[in-house]
């Protein structure tokens, strides 16, 4: 019989395809509705053209405009790039607009989602997210330098919105290079950066936040949004070419400032660094949820047992308590009521219900004063404690965390600390508690598998199993998790080498399994 392909053919193709589809699924951000939004974007709007007075910046209104664009900044092989999104969100935001630069030409900027104000409605003379990706594309393919600044964060978006992967042509990061050479640097923007090492400090350096808010950027008319937003590809290019002197080990500069190794650092460690980052991100951390319920139940399960012995400490101290009167003003009455992440109960219960001295802090209800303490009562807070954060930070918020193909998309960060050491966010997947065994069992790798598990075909029918995190695609070519599938759901199926498009009739779940029964329409 015949064995029928259903598994995302992403996964057999490039990974990158799976972060790229799931967080297509997820909605952007939200327009900004004011009524006051025309006269804020016209005083906005006027501080830009007042700065930029003097700027030479193109806006691209045409593909054929940004294909000659290209075709030249390809032909000088160093491009600065930078994006414009509606915030800083890399699963929710999205991108606004571009700009490029290259050495010899003039700054430009290409809009695509920037909306005239009150009616929501696209300004005219923009470029789509499929036609930019396209020319975007071209750089990749001719292997041109991109310079970017944050280049972690552009390259994400480029590539989720304009389905571009530009791992392989960033070049140079001019944020990640100088936090290497000048690790003590009080302000590592680039406006900052720019205006004190390339303009000497004589330079205005204003920053995005002294024009515009990331809800009201997009309602900006592309006109004014060239100004500010193409300048950053070209300071962006102006600083690289500034401390290229410094990360060139042979250059006399380098020498006398003694970053031979740190030059190497940037290139052979930092900057190839970037990919692996963005393949992280990408590809995110699987989360079995099925085993993320059962930690849930346990660990409340817990909680609940832990807070009944620490609720019958509690009235054994209120009905031993000897300094307690009528008069006092009481957070609770009875050990039910004790809550033991509330500072002024537990200060009520040590310091007056059990008349416990003051220490150098006064009436403080820290961590280490309670482990100081070591007291039974103390010790069980703290134990109630521990569990809350568990619950809190851990087993209920990492599953939330998970976008629809079950899997935490987190940034990792080379420069996210101060020590030098790598960091993560969004949430912070390098801090998973090492006591808390069982909650590192919520995360696990999925099956490199690229053909169903079973198939049978019958008459007409054909039933086929799934594991629960196996994934589809749709008839209209949309990424599903097959846990997701429903009666009447269109799929698209490889036969013998042949795309064919399978019908459900029905959906059997086991505990890890999904069973299938399909007619071929």
């Amino acid at each position: 019989m015949a064995i029928f392909n259903l598994v995302s053919q992403a996964k057999r193709a490039d990974i990158d395809e799976i972060a790229k589809r799931s967080l297509q699924l997820n909605e952007p951000a939200k327009p900004v509705k004011s009524k006051s939004i025309s006269s804020d974007i016209k005083e906005m709007s006027q501080k830009v053209i007042d700065y930029f007075q003097d700027s030479s910046a193109i806006l691209i209104t045409s593909v054929e405009e940004l294909h000659d664009y290209v075709t030249k900044a390809i032909e000088s092989a160093y491009v600065g790039i930078d994006t414009e999104t509606t915030g800083l969100d890399r699963i929710k935001d999205t991108v606004v607009g571009a700009s490029l630069y290259y050495p010899g030409g003039v700054e430009c900027y290409i809009p695509m989602k920037h909306l005239v104000p009150i009616i929501d409605e696209p300004y005219k003379g923009q470029l789509t997210y499929e036609q930019v990706g396209k020319e975007l594309q071209r750089f990749v393919d001719s292997k041109s330098k991109m310079i970017f600044a944050n280049a972690d964060f552009d390259l994400s978006m480029i590539h989720k919105d304009l389905k571009v992967d530009m791992c392989d042509v960033c070049y140079y990061d001019v944020i990640l290079a100088w936090r290497c050479l000048k690790e003590n640097e009080m302000d590592n923007t680039l406006k900052g950066l720019y205006n004190k090492y390339v303009l000497k400090g004589k330079g205005d350096p204003m920053k995005f936040r002294d024009f515009f808010t990331p809800q009201l950027f997009p309602y900006c008319s592309p006109d004014v949004a060239k100004l500010y937003a193409a300048n950053d590809a070209k300071i962006t290019f102006e600083l690289f070419k500034w401390q290229l002197p410094y990360v060139t080990p042979d250059h006399p500069k380098c020498k006398k400032a003694h970053l031979e190794a740190i030059a190497s650092l940037v290139w052979d460690v930092e900057i190839p660094l970037i990919k692996v980052c963005q393949q992280m991100h990408r590809t995110g951390i699987y989360l079995d949820k099925d085993i993320s319920s059962v930690l849930i139940d346990r660990y409340k399960g817990e909680e609940r047992r832990e807070m009944a012995i620490l609720a019958g400490m509690v009235d054994k101290l209120l009905d031993e308590s000897t300094s307690i009167s009528s008069f006092d003003k009481k957070p609770f009455t009875r050990g039910d009521d004790f809550n033991p992440k509330s500072p002024v109960h537990v200060r009520y219960l040590l310091y007056k219900v059990m008349n416990l001295p003051k220490g150098k802090g006064g009436e403080s209800t820290d961590k280490s004063v309670l482990n100081d303490l070591n007291l039974p009562v103390t010790k069980q807070i703290l134990k109630v404690r521990s569990l809350g954060v568990l619950i809190s930070t851990f087993v209920e918020k990492l599953p939330k965390a998970t976008t629809s193909d079950s899997r935490i998309h987190a940034q990792f960060k080379q420069i996210g600390a101060d020590t030098g050491r790598m960091s993560s966010a969004d949430p912070n997947m390098q801090n998973i508690p090492s006591h808390a065994v069982d909650i590192r069992h919520m995360f696990r790798a999925t099956a490199s598998r690229d053909d169903v598990k079973d198939a049978v075909e019958d008459g007409d029918k054909i039933t086929v199993t799934l594991f629960r995190y196996d994934k589809v695609y749709t008839d209209t070519h949309e990424e599903k998790n097959s846990e997701d599938l429903r009666v009447g759901d269109i799929i698209e199926a490889i036969e013998n080498g042949t795309k064919i498009f399978l019908q459900i009739l029905d959906v059997v779940r086991a505990s890890k399994d999904i069973n299938l029964t399909m007619r071929r329409v």
